[in-house]
């Protein structure tokens, strides 16, 4: 997804790029970042950058990432003059996100992003160091899945990954027909707001994943014959035993049933083997 505006290019398919073009929406979605005169602002897939005329008019510092070659020109000649905006041609999952902005603890991100790569693009934001509040327009299902809670069908890793760190929230709904060209689905506005202070540290975030990748991989399965037999855990019987008595978790409980402060609990008491930090 990408905001729309006035432009000559057209979208590119390649790029998952469908331009919101319902001027109310726009300016509901920029104004959900609350940003303020002199605050920063990343901004990701500016596109045509309707939402980037609605930052721009806040006086934030705003920094606009777009991958696009003529997109990219565009914005930097029409904003080129203004010194409270910087334009970078790039790809938001190659570039290193804090040393984006002046202060990334206090940085606010916004974007329209391709359905593609949504998943992504939020868990390199929901990495050590955290921006102060991200604002997405994502797929209405992806919405879904990460506002789901415990027991339902929808309730899975993308939930639980984005739980431990980050509370998220609907802003609104944006009907597929706010696009140009109009996509297959409906979207939603998004925001995940990280959690300050982090309740786990960096090791413990790649405990958890380990633990809830493998958990629901096997989703149908009980918790501990998952625990036990599982090829990325084969945790011992007696630490399985002991790790779910001490959450009053039964083993044939499945791993929809469970909290993210389970799964935290859970990934603390077992011997999990973890892979190197992610790239």
């Amino acid at each position: 997804m990408r905001a729309g505006s006035s432009g000559r290019g057209r979208p590119k398919r390649s790029l998952g790029q469908n331009f919101l073009v319902d001027p109310n929406l726009r300016r509901k979605i920029a104004a959900a970042a609350g940003a303020g005169e002199g605050e920063p602002v990343l901004e990701i897939g500016a596109g045509r950058g309707a939402l980037t005329d609605c930052l721009v008019r806040t006086g934030a510092a705003l920094t606009a990432v777009e991958l696009d070659d003529e997109f990219a020109a565009e914005l930097a000649e029409r904003h080129g003059h203004d010194p409270r905006v910087r334009i970078v041609h790039g790809d938001i999952l190659s570039l290193d996100l804090p040393q984006l902005t002046a202060d990334w603890a206090a940085t606010r991100v916004l974007g329209n992003i391709p359905y593609n790569i949504t998943t992504p693009i939020i868990f390199k934001l929901l990495r050590f160091p955290f921006p102060a509040d991200i604002v997405l327009t994502v797929q209405a299902e992806v919405a879904a899945r990460i506002l789901a809670g415990p027991g339902s069908r929808t309730y899975g890793a993308l939930t639980v990954g984005v739980a431990v760190h980050a509370a998220a929230s609907r802003v609104c709904k944006v009907p597929r027909g706010a696009f140009r060209p109009v996509p297959r689905v409906d979207s939603v506005a998004l925001r995940i707001t990280p959690h300050s202070p982090q309740p786990i540290d960096a090791e413990a975030a790649r405990r958890v994943r380990t633990l809830t990748r493998a958990a629901f991989s096997w989703r149908r399965k009980q918790l501990g014959n998952i625990l036990h037999r599982h090829p990325d855990l084969r945790c011992p019987s007696p630490a399985v035993e002991r790790a779910l008595e001490e959450r009053s978790l039964p083993p044939a409980v499945r791993p929809e049933q469970l909290s993210p402060d389970d799964f935290i609990a859970l990934s603390r008491a077992l011997p999990l083997a973890v892979g190197p930090p992610s790239p």
